[in-house]
Protein backbone atom coordinates (compact mmCIF):
# COMPACT_ATOMS: atom_id res chain seq x y z
CA UNK A 1 0.00 0.00 0.00
CA UNK A 2 2.91 2.08 -0.34
CA UNK A 3 1.44 3.45 -3.74
CA UNK A 4 -1.57 4.80 -2.01
CA UNK A 5 0.14 6.16 1.36
CA UNK A 6 2.59 8.28 -1.46
CA UNK A 7 -0.29 9.20 -3.98
CA UNK A 8 -0.06 12.62 -5.49
CA UNK A 9 -1.70 14.33 -8.54
CA UNK A 10 1.60 13.41 -10.16
CA UNK A 11 1.33 10.12 -9.26
CA UNK A 12 -1.89 9.01 -8.83
CA UNK A 13 -3.22 5.42 -7.16
CA UNK A 14 -5.12 3.37 -9.18
CA UNK A 15 -6.81 0.34 -6.73
CA UNK A 16 -5.68 -2.85 -8.51
CA UNK A 17 -4.07 -2.11 -11.68
CA UNK A 18 -1.63 -4.52 -11.86
CA UNK A 19 -4.03 -7.17 -11.08
CA UNK A 20 -5.22 -8.38 -14.67
CA UNK A 21 -8.09 -10.40 -15.81
CA UNK A 22 -7.97 -11.84 -19.15
CA UNK A 23 -11.14 -12.05 -20.64
CA UNK A 24 -12.32 -14.29 -23.87
CA UNK A 25 -15.13 -14.12 -25.68
CA UNK A 26 -16.80 -16.66 -28.22
CA UNK A 27 -18.52 -14.17 -31.00
CA UNK A 28 -20.31 -17.00 -32.70
CA UNK A 29 -17.00 -18.31 -33.76
CA UNK A 30 -14.52 -15.64 -33.94
CA UNK A 31 -12.71 -15.20 -30.55
CA UNK A 32 -11.76 -11.86 -28.78
CA UNK A 33 -9.32 -11.65 -25.82
CA UNK A 34 -8.15 -9.20 -24.20
CA UNK A 35 -6.88 -8.17 -20.29
CA UNK A 36 -8.28 -5.41 -18.17
CA UNK A 37 -7.46 -4.32 -14.80
CA UNK A 38 -10.00 -5.56 -12.17
CA UNK A 39 -12.99 -3.53 -11.23
CA UNK A 40 -12.26 -0.37 -8.86
CA UNK A 41 -14.68 1.53 -8.43
CA UNK A 42 -16.73 2.21 -5.16
CA UNK A 43 -20.53 2.13 -6.79
CA UNK A 44 -19.99 -0.64 -9.55
CA UNK A 45 -19.24 -2.89 -7.42
CA UNK A 46 -22.12 -6.40 -7.60
CA UNK A 47 -22.96 -4.54 -10.81
CA UNK A 48 -24.03 -7.79 -13.30
CA UNK A 49 -23.22 -5.60 -16.02
CA UNK A 50 -19.52 -5.80 -14.87
CA UNK A 51 -19.19 -9.28 -15.62
CA UNK A 52 -17.94 -10.19 -19.22
CA UNK A 53 -20.00 -12.92 -20.93
CA UNK A 54 -18.36 -16.20 -22.61
CA UNK A 55 -20.46 -16.37 -25.69
CA UNK A 56 -22.52 -13.79 -27.64
CA UNK A 57 -24.88 -15.17 -30.76
CA UNK A 58 -24.25 -11.85 -32.52
CA UNK A 59 -26.71 -13.28 -34.78
CA UNK A 60 -29.94 -13.55 -32.14
CA UNK A 61 -31.27 -10.05 -33.03
CA UNK A 62 -33.21 -10.02 -29.97
CA UNK A 63 -30.68 -8.82 -27.79
CA UNK A 64 -29.71 -5.79 -29.53
CA UNK A 65 -31.36 -2.18 -29.15
CA UNK A 66 -31.95 0.13 -32.33
CA UNK A 67 -32.53 3.57 -33.26
CA UNK A 68 -35.46 2.98 -35.03
CA UNK A 69 -37.72 5.32 -32.76
CA UNK A 70 -35.78 8.43 -32.75
CA UNK A 71 -36.23 10.75 -35.01
CA UNK A 72 -35.36 10.26 -38.63
CA UNK A 73 -32.42 12.79 -38.95
CA UNK A 74 -31.08 11.20 -35.88
CA UNK A 75 -31.14 7.36 -36.94
CA UNK A 76 -27.78 6.08 -38.18
CA UNK A 77 -29.22 2.71 -38.70
CA UNK A 78 -26.97 0.84 -36.06
CA UNK A 79 -28.64 -2.00 -33.46
CA UNK A 80 -26.19 -1.87 -30.57
CA UNK A 81 -25.94 -4.39 -27.06
CA UNK A 82 -23.53 -4.00 -24.50
CA UNK A 83 -21.49 -6.92 -23.85
CA UNK A 84 -19.38 -5.53 -20.58
CA UNK A 85 -18.64 -2.38 -18.39
CA UNK A 86 -15.28 -1.72 -15.74
CA UNK A 87 -14.43 1.05 -13.89
CA UNK A 88 -11.46 2.83 -12.98
CA UNK A 89 -10.67 5.54 -10.17
CA UNK A 90 -7.58 7.62 -9.33
CA UNK A 91 -6.43 8.80 -5.85
CA UNK A 92 -4.12 11.34 -5.11
CA UNK A 93 -2.67 12.30 -1.57
CA UNK A 94 -3.56 9.99 1.23
CA UNK A 95 -5.91 13.09 3.21
CA UNK A 96 -7.73 13.08 0.36
CA UNK A 97 -10.31 10.10 0.52
CA UNK A 98 -12.71 10.92 -2.75
CA UNK A 99 -10.71 10.03 -6.02
CA UNK A 100 -9.32 12.83 -7.94
CA UNK A 101 -10.41 10.63 -11.71
CA UNK A 102 -12.69 8.14 -13.36
CA UNK A 103 -12.33 5.84 -16.03
CA UNK A 104 -15.10 3.88 -17.34
CA UNK A 105 -14.51 1.08 -20.02
CA UNK A 106 -17.47 -0.27 -22.00
CA UNK A 107 -17.39 -2.84 -24.52
CA UNK A 108 -20.42 -2.69 -26.80
CA UNK A 109 -21.33 -5.11 -30.01
CA UNK A 110 -22.78 -3.14 -32.71
CA UNK A 111 -24.76 -4.55 -36.11
CA UNK A 112 -24.77 -1.51 -38.96
CA UNK A 113 -28.13 -2.31 -40.68
CA UNK A 114 -27.65 0.68 -42.82
CA UNK A 115 -24.74 -0.41 -44.33
CA UNK A 116 -25.58 -0.63 -48.37
CA UNK A 117 -25.43 -4.68 -49.33
CA UNK A 118 -22.11 -4.40 -51.55
CA UNK A 119 -20.29 -3.01 -48.72
CA UNK A 120 -18.93 -4.75 -45.51
CA UNK A 121 -16.88 -4.05 -42.24
CA UNK A 122 -14.12 -6.19 -43.48
CA UNK A 123 -13.42 -3.51 -46.46
CA UNK A 124 -10.87 -1.06 -44.73
CA UNK A 125 -12.33 1.73 -46.53
CA UNK A 126 -15.66 0.90 -45.87
CA UNK A 127 -15.14 0.64 -42.07
CA UNK A 128 -14.03 3.66 -41.89
CA UNK A 129 -16.90 5.30 -43.59
CA UNK A 130 -18.54 3.03 -40.86
CA UNK A 131 -16.75 5.05 -37.89
CA UNK A 132 -17.18 8.44 -39.72
CA UNK A 133 -20.70 8.41 -40.19
CA UNK A 134 -20.71 6.95 -36.23
CA UNK A 135 -19.06 10.59 -35.52
CA UNK A 136 -21.27 12.22 -37.37
CA UNK A 137 -24.69 10.90 -35.91
CA UNK A 138 -23.34 11.49 -32.52
CA UNK A 139 -22.12 14.97 -33.24
CA UNK A 140 -24.08 17.15 -35.11
CA UNK A 141 -27.11 14.94 -34.80
CA UNK A 142 -26.80 15.31 -31.14
CA UNK A 143 -26.84 19.61 -31.12
CA UNK A 144 -27.97 19.83 -27.75
CA UNK A 145 -24.61 18.40 -26.19
CA UNK A 146 -21.02 19.94 -26.37
CA UNK A 147 -19.76 20.00 -30.19
CA UNK A 148 -17.05 17.58 -30.33
CA UNK A 149 -13.71 17.29 -31.89
CA UNK A 150 -13.02 14.05 -33.71
CA UNK A 151 -11.74 12.01 -34.87
CA UNK A 152 -8.42 12.76 -32.84
CA UNK A 153 -5.31 10.53 -32.67
CA UNK A 154 -6.32 8.36 -35.38
CA UNK A 155 -4.26 5.21 -35.73
CA UNK A 156 -4.77 1.79 -37.90
CA UNK A 157 -3.88 -1.62 -35.93
CA UNK A 158 -4.13 -5.26 -37.73
CA UNK A 159 -5.35 -8.31 -35.74
CA UNK A 160 -6.20 -11.70 -37.95
CA UNK A 161 -6.08 -10.13 -41.30
CA UNK A 162 -9.03 -7.72 -40.15
CA UNK A 163 -7.92 -3.06 -39.76
CA UNK A 164 -8.97 -2.51 -36.08
CA UNK A 165 -8.95 1.57 -35.87
CA UNK A 166 -7.85 3.45 -32.82
CA UNK A 167 -8.93 6.99 -32.26
CA UNK A 168 -10.12 10.23 -29.81
CA UNK A 169 -13.07 11.91 -29.33
CA UNK A 170 -12.97 15.50 -27.73
CA UNK A 171 -14.66 18.32 -26.67
CA UNK A 172 -14.58 21.66 -27.74
CA UNK A 173 -14.03 24.34 -25.18
CA UNK A 174 -12.94 28.01 -25.58
CA UNK A 175 -9.79 29.33 -24.44
CA UNK A 176 -11.60 31.29 -21.45
CA UNK A 177 -13.01 28.08 -20.04
CA UNK A 178 -9.69 25.94 -20.79
CA UNK A 179 -7.90 28.87 -18.72
CA UNK A 180 -10.72 28.72 -15.86
CA UNK A 181 -10.98 24.94 -15.80
CA UNK A 182 -8.06 23.01 -17.42
CA UNK A 183 -9.11 19.96 -16.38
CA UNK A 184 -11.53 20.30 -19.18
CA UNK A 185 -8.43 19.38 -21.67
CA UNK A 186 -9.10 15.36 -19.87
CA UNK A 187 -12.72 14.99 -20.30
CA UNK A 188 -12.86 12.91 -23.80
CA UNK A 189 -13.13 9.28 -25.01
CA UNK A 190 -11.29 6.81 -26.81
CA UNK A 191 -12.52 4.31 -28.76
CA UNK A 192 -10.80 1.21 -30.51
CA UNK A 193 -13.41 -0.06 -33.01
CA UNK A 194 -12.97 -4.29 -34.44
CA UNK A 195 -14.41 -5.49 -37.46
CA UNK A 196 -16.13 -8.98 -36.93
CA UNK A 197 -17.64 -9.48 -40.45
CA UNK A 198 -19.71 -7.72 -42.70
CA UNK A 199 -22.00 -6.00 -40.33
CA UNK A 200 -21.05 -6.30 -37.09
CA UNK A 201 -18.05 -4.97 -35.32
CA UNK A 202 -17.15 -4.30 -31.59
CA UNK A 203 -15.60 -1.36 -30.17
CA UNK A 204 -14.11 -0.44 -26.67
CA UNK A 205 -14.51 3.13 -25.19
CA UNK A 206 -12.71 4.17 -22.55
CA UNK A 207 -14.30 7.73 -20.96
CA UNK A 208 -12.23 9.78 -18.92
CA UNK A 209 -13.14 12.71 -16.33
CA UNK A 210 -9.54 13.92 -15.15
CA UNK A 211 -7.92 16.38 -13.22
CA UNK A 212 -5.61 19.26 -13.52
CA UNK A 213 -2.70 19.15 -13.79
CA UNK A 214 -3.69 17.18 -17.10
CA UNK A 215 0.08 15.64 -18.15
CA UNK A 216 0.50 13.45 -15.42
CA UNK A 217 -3.24 12.61 -15.39
CA UNK A 218 -3.82 11.70 -18.57
CA UNK A 219 -0.02 9.75 -18.46
CA UNK A 220 -1.86 7.67 -15.83
CA UNK A 221 -4.90 6.90 -17.77
CA UNK A 222 -3.84 6.33 -20.68
CA UNK A 223 -1.26 3.74 -19.21
CA UNK A 224 -4.93 1.80 -18.65
CA UNK A 225 -6.23 2.46 -21.62
CA UNK A 226 -3.05 1.82 -23.77
CA UNK A 227 -2.37 -1.41 -21.75
CA UNK A 228 -5.76 -3.00 -22.62
CA UNK A 229 -5.76 -2.22 -26.62
CA UNK A 230 -2.24 -3.45 -26.47
CA UNK A 231 -3.80 -6.65 -25.33
CA UNK A 232 -6.46 -7.30 -27.80
CA UNK A 233 -6.51 -10.71 -29.40
CA UNK A 234 -8.60 -11.61 -32.50
CA UNK A 235 -9.39 -14.99 -34.06
CA UNK A 236 -11.64 -14.67 -36.71
CA UNK A 237 -13.82 -17.57 -37.19
CA UNK A 238 -14.17 -19.76 -40.59
CA UNK A 239 -17.29 -17.93 -41.65
CA UNK A 240 -15.78 -14.42 -40.94
CA UNK A 241 -12.43 -15.64 -42.83
CA UNK A 242 -14.17 -16.65 -45.55
CA UNK A 243 -15.88 -13.06 -45.89
CA UNK A 244 -12.48 -11.64 -45.37
CA UNK A 245 -10.92 -13.56 -47.87
CA UNK A 246 -13.88 -12.49 -50.88
CA UNK A 247 -13.28 -9.12 -49.61
CA UNK A 248 -9.80 -9.02 -50.07
CA UNK A 249 -9.85 -10.65 -53.74
CA UNK A 250 -12.72 -7.75 -54.44
CA UNK A 251 -11.55 -4.77 -53.06
CA UNK A 252 -7.61 -5.68 -53.29
CA UNK A 253 -5.11 -3.23 -51.52
CA UNK A 254 -8.69 -1.27 -50.09
CA UNK A 255 -6.98 0.78 -46.75
CA UNK A 256 -8.18 2.99 -44.56
CA UNK A 257 -6.70 6.51 -44.18
CA UNK A 258 -3.31 6.55 -42.21
CA UNK A 259 -4.13 9.59 -41.13
CA UNK A 260 -7.24 11.59 -40.39
CA UNK A 261 -8.06 15.69 -39.47
CA UNK A 262 -10.97 16.84 -37.41
CA UNK A 263 -14.03 16.55 -39.14
CA UNK A 264 -15.15 20.04 -39.88
CA UNK A 265 -18.88 19.85 -39.53
CA UNK A 266 -21.33 22.61 -38.95
CA UNK A 267 -23.63 22.22 -36.38
CA UNK A 268 -27.49 23.10 -36.63
CA UNK A 269 -29.43 25.90 -34.91
CA UNK A 270 -32.00 24.55 -33.06
CA UNK A 271 -34.35 25.02 -30.04
CA UNK A 272 -36.07 23.28 -27.47
CA UNK A 273 -39.27 23.00 -26.97
CA UNK A 274 -40.98 23.57 -23.72
CA UNK A 275 -43.18 20.92 -23.30
CA UNK A 276 -42.99 17.91 -21.46
CA UNK A 277 -41.23 16.16 -24.71
CA UNK A 278 -38.46 18.70 -25.19
CA UNK A 279 -37.86 18.11 -28.53
CA UNK A 280 -35.30 19.58 -30.77
CA UNK A 281 -36.38 21.85 -33.63
CA UNK A 282 -34.25 22.13 -35.91
CA UNK A 283 -34.20 25.86 -37.16
CA UNK A 284 -31.30 26.08 -39.55
CA UNK A 285 -29.69 22.43 -41.07
CA UNK A 286 -26.15 21.51 -40.35
CA UNK A 287 -23.60 19.55 -42.43
CA UNK A 288 -25.38 16.77 -43.83
CA UNK A 289 -24.55 13.20 -42.89
CA UNK A 290 -21.90 11.34 -44.98
CA UNK A 291 -22.70 9.34 -48.05
CA UNK A 292 -21.45 6.07 -48.71
CA UNK A 293 -18.59 5.33 -51.04
CA UNK A 294 -18.53 1.77 -52.25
Amino acid sequence: MLSRLFASRQRPFIPRRHERERVAIDLSGSRLAFSLPLNACHDSFADPSQEPPQSVNIFDNSNYFDDSKREEWKREGVARQILMKRSWELFGPIWRSRPIGYISFVLTLNRHDALPEDMSCLNPQHFEQVIIRALYYNGPCQPNHKVQQAPVNWQLHKLDGTTPIFFEKHQQHSPESLAECPFYDTHFSSFFFIPLDQRHYIYFVFNYLGYAPVKPCLKAMNSIRDSVCDSVELQLGADAKTQLSRVQQQWPGAKASAKRDIEPWVYPEWYETDDFEGKIIITKPGSPPPTWQA
